[in-house]
């Protein structure tokens, strides 16, 4: 779903690299090209990249000048990653990240937006939201995107967050979540 919207809406051409089949990473840990992952071109030119199980550094690891090899705190495993194209290896760092995206198939409850909120805070800076009304230009940091998932967030550096869930109380969370650029959306099964 995530890569048809990207397609549609953003006109993406999406390209399996690495494999011939769909063999992507279950469990996280860095970049490592021996894990198929999605190429997002236009023009075809690769601009983006999609990843499942990445381990990025967090906003704290650099604000702190860690070390590696990282330090269990260092680091947040996200579910699904869009990166720019051709990070060779490693351990992303936070201001790299467009898009993060975390996937619930339980029942959602509030601990876990809780969770969502920290890794907003481990991704980037809150900046001031914008006021209710139609968006002022300059306002918000603008995102890699035009159209979807988002154009702009209250957030610096400007990454995506967003929270699947089978559950549809997360909807309940959304509001909230918006103040502080996470999206939290139902997706049946």
């Amino acid at each position: 779903m995530i890569l048809e919207n990207l397609r549609t809406h953003e006109r993406y051409e999406v390209i399996l690299v690495g494999s011939d089949k769909m063999r992507l990473r279950s469990s996280g840990g860095p970049i490592d090209r021996s894990f198929a992952h999605f190429e997002l071109r236009q023009r075809g030119q690769p601009l983006l990249e999609v990843w499942t199980d990445i381990e990025i550094l967090t906003l704290s690891h650099h604000l702190r000048r860690g070390e590696l090899p990282p330090q269990r705190g260092d680091c947040h495993e996200l579910d699904i990653v869009i990166l720019p194209a051709g990070i060779k290896s490693g351990y992303p760092p936070h201001d790299l990240v467009r898009m993060a995206v975390e996937c619930k198939n339980t029942a959602f409850q509030k601990h876990m937006m809780r969770a969502a909120l920290g890794v907003r805070r481990e991704l980037s800076y809150l900046k001031t939201p914008r006021p209710p009304g139609p968006p002022r230009p300059g306002t918000r940091p603008p995102t890699s995107f035009s159209i979807w998932p988002r154009r702009d967030v209250a957030a610096d550096p400007a990454s995506v967050l967003a929270v699947y869930s089978t559950d549809p109380t997360v909807s309940e969370y959304d509001k909230a979540g918006q103040v502080f650029g996470v999206d939290f959306i139902h997706e049946p099964m």
